[in-house]
């Protein structure tokens, strides 16, 4: 019944002074909010990078990529062979624990058209692979095949996005010729749309950032991209795969040497993990949370000194009601109970105020995010959104650093001599 009667006493008194609570609550609900939104904000980045990550193949995918020699070669550039094609037979032989190899010549972007219609592609060649490598599946038809390879087969396997922007709705492309380049190709396959964001798939934002990246492709043989576009066979890129992630440190260092044994020395090449890339990505995530955490640490403790310095100006202001309370019977403890409940609730409506303003933040910046430029990973945060359990834990913290900060002024009001407080002008 004491808690009860103390927490009736403290909505009226909220409401009997509606803006001096609200100034009271105003660091609680600034400190929630910026604490709430900012662990959105990094567990989104962080869900939205692991994502990023898998479209890039996952953690078992490791790039081989061209590289300028190193300080001590540099006046043996013109002598560097560079990634070709006896790098691809010299791995399958020597480096057992790789499970696919994707090699790939890039043509750039390049014009692809059909009956007056017209698309600018990412035209790309390469192997069978290459679609265990990335992850991805084909909607309609087959990938390359290694038969394609022998036979340096003109045919083609094009993304979602080109497809629907050179053949009419209604019209399966499989099997229809397609110019690229000004060479004719016959279409095999069109892959799976990838879309991020609120979009879905087949939605919009498979136009544009990483949607478009994936979905923009074209995929021809790679020795039918030597043959006719490049007339080498210098590679633009190598990717490998492995059976299990235990074996990545150690098939990296096996590709190494391999590497630099058919490369004669010269260490023109750079092999990069999807692992280097999430951890770095975690060491920036771990200094977003300490400084933005920080920040909102320091906005609710000084909201909680807020409290309690309206708190303390207000026991100035009720000193005759304590007396008036002690001379009638009221404890110590009931007149403490009384107001670090009424602290409790001012936290606790502040908290709750914090936490609407928070999910209004992380809308905002997702939209903001998503709208705007910037990188591919940033505009498919448009998802993003506020746990249930960051906010409890956000409410949580509130109520707990406004209780704190109540219980000062709530003993300086307990310990009043009666008499005293009767006395008080």
């Amino acid at each position: 019944m004491n808690f009860y009667g103390a927490f009736i006493n403290g909505l009226r008194e909220i409401l009997a002074h509606k803006m001096r609570s609200l100034l009271s609550m105003s660091g609680i609900i600034l400190g929630v909010a910026a604490l709430v939104a900012m662990v959105s904000v990094v567990q989104g980045m962080v869900g939205q990078f692991k994502g990023f990550i898998e479209m890039q193949g996952g953690i078992e995918k490791i790039t081989i990529s061209t590289e300028s020699l190193p300080k001590e070669q540099e006046h043996l550039q013109d002598s560097a062979p560079g990634l070709r094609m006896v790098d691809v037979d010299a791995i399958r032989k020597l480096v057992p624990s790789v499970s696919h190899i994707s090699p790939e010549i890039s043509i750039r972007w390049t014009s692809i058209s059909r009956n007056g219609k017209e698309f600018n592609a990412r035209v790309t060649g390469t192997m069978s692979d290459w679609l265990v490598i990335n992850k991805r599946s084909v909607e309609k038809g087959r990938f390359l095949a290694d038969a394609d390879e022998l036979t340096r087969a003109k045919v083609c396997v094009l993304g979602s996005l080109v497809a629907e922007e050179i053949f009419e709705s209604n019209e399966d492309p499989i099997g229809k010729a397609v110019k690229i380049g000004g060479e004719w190709f016959t279409v095999v396959g069109i892959l799976n749309t990838y879309s991020v964001g609120k979009g879905g798939p087949g939605g919009k934002d498979k136009k544009r950032g990483p949607g478009r990246w994936m979905n923009g492709g074209c995929y021809i043989p790679i020795h039918t991209a030597m043959t006719n576009y490049t007339s080498n066979d210098k590679l633009s890129s190598l990717y490998v795969r492995v059976s299990s992630v235990d074996q990545l440190e150690d098939t990296v260092s096996q590709l190494d040497r391999v590497l630099l044994q058919s490369h004669n020395g010269f260490q023109d090449f750079s092999i990069s993990t999807n692992e280097e890339m999430l951890d770095e990505f975690k060491k920036t995530e771990q200094s977003f949370m300490i400084s933005l955490g920080g920040v909102a640490f320091i906005s609710l403790f000084i909201g909680g000194i807020g409290i309690m310095n309206v708190m303390l100006a207000a026991i100035n202001e009720r000193i005759r009601e304590i007396g008036v309370r002690k001379a009638v019977g009221a404890r110590g403890s009931d007149i403490f109970m009384q107001f670090l409940v009424e602290t409790a609730l001012v936290s606790s409506l502040g908290g709750l105020l914090g936490l609407l303003l928070s999910v209004a933040l992380v809308e905002g910046i997702g939209m903001v995010m998503a709208g705007g430029g910037g990188s591919p990973m940033s505009r498919g945060m448009v998802g993003m959104s506020v746990e249930p359990s960051v906010m409890l834990a956000g409410f949580v913290f509130s109520v707990g650093i406004g209780v704190i900060s109540g219980i000062f002024p709530a003993l300086r009001a307990s310990r009043l001599d009666p008499i005293e407080a009767l006395r008080y002008e």
